[in-house]
């Protein structure tokens, strides 16, 4: 069996198993039970009712035998596929099988076949409808599960290369400030043992995160900044405690704020403030970093365009069009990212 086979077959009996095959929808066999339980009564000698009684007897068969199929443990991709084909054999023979018994008038050769193709094409429309749905709806769910795998690895790889980076610049800040003595040593360190804490217990969690999660990281981040910085840096986290246990994507805080630093506040020669926010609109959480450093001047630097270009890569991988994140200056003049995301 070819791979393509093999691919075909599993999906198939997966499909059998969540499609409700054998007579579990109780409405369109209770429906033909009691019409042709009535109807008979009085149509059976119209020449029309042999024939829509053999089609409905064989649906039903072929359905009853698919779910019969799907039900049992682990059919494999060779078995489900020679199944499916015998319970349509099946249930068109039988419908068959019928009409030819009730009939009042005997049919030619030519006619008798033409009825059979008859059958087998309604029982194999009937099979194959719920059961390409199914395989749609079961490759859609695999297509979402293999991109989210996608950006679980790339945001593990993104991790991997960021925090190293920013630990070493740190370190390096912190041994800086131990040989001069400095007063901000300890605090620095405060700081990054505060980060590591935060971070390490949920390297491994990373497509889980809330809102108070990443603003740890993200305080701990600033305040690590600002003792690098000095009196550059200020910073302010404005959101509210009600809004901590909201879920949100990893890491979608702390590349906004990095770009503030890196592209508004460290470029000017007074430095700013990075101001954080987070409100609840709608059934939106609407996260906005605001920066008073250098403003945007035309388009984004490169730095700004690889890491929103990152960033909104997994806002349509995860949201599709729910979710929106702009770069622009409002209307104090000061330079302002803003993110919505949509809450489950």
């Amino acid at each position: 069996m070819s791979r393509a086979e093999h691919t075909l077959g599993s999906e198939l009996a997966q499909a059998l198993k969540e499609e409700q095959l054998g007579w579990q929808r109780t409405g369109p066999l209770a429906t033909g039970v009691l019409v042709f339980g009535l109807d008979g009564l009085w149509m059976r000698e119209y020449a029309f009712w042999p024939l829509a009684l053999g089609l409905w007897l064989g649906y039903a068969t072929t359905d009853g035998l698919c779910g019969l199929l799907g039900r049992r443990a682990g059919p494999g991709p060779r078995a489900t596929l020679i199944g499916l084909l015998l319970a349509l054999l099946i249930g068109a023979a039988l419908g068959w099988a019928v009409e030819q018994g009730l009939l009042t008038q005997p049919m030619t050769a030519a006619e008798r076949i033409t009825r059979a193709g008859l059958h087998l094409s309604f029982g194999a429309l009937l099979l194959v409808l719920p059961l390409v749905q199914g395989l749609r709806r079961l490759r859609a769910v695999r297509r979402v599960e293999q991109e989210r795998a996608r950006l679980r690895a790339e945001l593990q790889m993104l991790q991997a290369q960021i925090e190293p980076h920013f630990l070493f610049n740190t370190l390096a800040t912190l041994r800086s400030f131990v040989r001069q003595g400095s007063a901000r040593a300890l605090p620095l360190l405060d700081a990054v043992s505060g980060l590591l804490a935060t971070t390490l217990s949920r390297v491994r969690q990373a497509d889980e995160s809330t809102l108070g999660q990443e603003c740890q990281i993200v305080e701990h981040y600033l305040a690590i900044m600002a003792l690098r910085l000095g009196e550059r840096l200020s910073y302010r986290i404005d959101v509210a405690a009600d809004l901590h246990a909201l879920p949100l994507p990893p890491l979608m805080l702390q590349p906004l704020v990095e770009n503030a630093i890196q592209h508004g506040i460290e470029p000017s020669e007074h430095g700013g403030e990075v101001l954080m926010q987070a409100q609840q609109v709608g059934g939106q959480l609407q996260l906005r970093v605001t920066n008073s450093g250098q403003a945007l001047t035309g388009g984004p630097p490169s730095g700004h365009g690889l890491a929103l270009a990152n960033l909104r890569q997994r806002l349509q991988a995860l949201h599709g069009d729910q979710a929106r994140l702009t770069l622009a200056t409002n209307a104090q003049g000061l330079t302002e990212a803003t993110l919505l995301l949509p809450l489950p």
